[in-house]
């Protein structure tokens, strides 16, 4: 797929999103599928491989995070022709994407993630739109239905255009799982996808999920593309003997995101023990990078 049409600019511009319709063909997704199915018993906090078994509420459902290292049919959405130009276009010229997290999202009845995000939050990573006639966005999320997901599945839910405004929404009292639904709040939508279609959007938009009220799970592929400035300039990995030596304040600023890593000693495991007790909570994670599922 070639960059987006004037009018397709327009649109994402003004609204903040756009629906890629059968993005994935159906032998892709039924592969991913299968593979799902097959999946041993897992528990938050498991390892399976190097897929950390994680979720961020609990009502949220699990997330297969670092998806990536699933195999070849997750490999190769990590620059899918079907969404990878406009991904590129929209995060400008300057500097290319980075796939900053990539996990898949179950979730069963009477999940939901409630509303996030908006252009009220205050966020260095999170900029988006236009600057001097050039596209800029730093931060792009995307999600691939391998179910249809319509009325009672759980659909992403969006208010359009709401990534403009720094007023935040009157309804919006914090708390993306205490809060509800995301369709709880006036001027949500829902975004309605089939199998296969994908939606890419501006993660400075405010948004959240439905909550599922069909039998059966909703599931999806998320993606998030951040400009690659955001990565470390030059890819150095601190020693374990700096980290040993700076202080908690220090560690923080020389290594803001501990690496998760899977245990060494079987597929299935818990999460392996950090030297000198450097670890780091989901919610120290989500809260440096001002990112929640969806």
């Amino acid at each position: 797929m070639s960059a987006p049409t004037s009018m397709a600019e327009y649109f994402f511009d003004l609204l903040g999103y756009t629906l890629i319709e059968q993005a994935l063909d159906p032998d892709h997704v039924r592969t991913i599928n299968d593979w799902i199915d097959g999946l041993p018993p897992l528990e938050v906090d498991q390892w399976y491989g190097h897929i950390d078994v994680h979720t961020y509420s609990g009502v949220d459902g699990m997330n297969l995070q670092n998806i990536i290292e699933g195999g070849e049919i997750f490999e190769r959405l990590i620059d899918h022709p079907a969404w990878i130009d406009q991904v590129r276009h929209y995060i400008g010229k300057a500097y290319g994407p980075y796939i900053n997290e990539s996990f898949i999202n179950i979730r069963g009845p009477g999940g939901f993630i409630g509303v996030h995000s908006g252009g009220h939050v205050i966020d260095s990573c999170k900029p988006g739109g236009r600057d001097r006639k050039e596209w800029c966005c730093s931060e792009l999320s995307l999600l691939v239905a391998l179910t249809d997901v319509g009325p009672g599945d759980g659909p992403t839910v969006l208010i359009p255009s709401s990534h403009k405004s720094d007023i935040r929404h009157p309804h919006d009292k914090g708390g993306f799982s205490d809060a509800g639904p995301a369709t709880r709040l006036e001027g949500a939508i829902e975004v309605h996808m089939k199998t296969g279609d994908a939606l890419l959007f501006q993660d400075f938009l405010c948004h959240g999920s439905a909550e599922r009220t069909n039998p059966g799970q909703r599931r999806m592929v998320v993606f998030r593309y951040l400009a690659s400035v955001f990565a470390h300039r030059w890819g150095y990995v601190p020693s374990d003997g700096l980290l040993a030596r700076l202080t908690p304040a220090q560690r923080k600023i020389v290594q803001p995101i501990v690496p998760r890593r899977p245990p060494t000693d079987g597929r299935i495991g818990r999460q392996q023990d950090e030297p000198d007790g450097l670890t780091q909570s989901d919610e120290e994670m989500a809260n440096w990078a001002g990112q929640v599922p969806y």
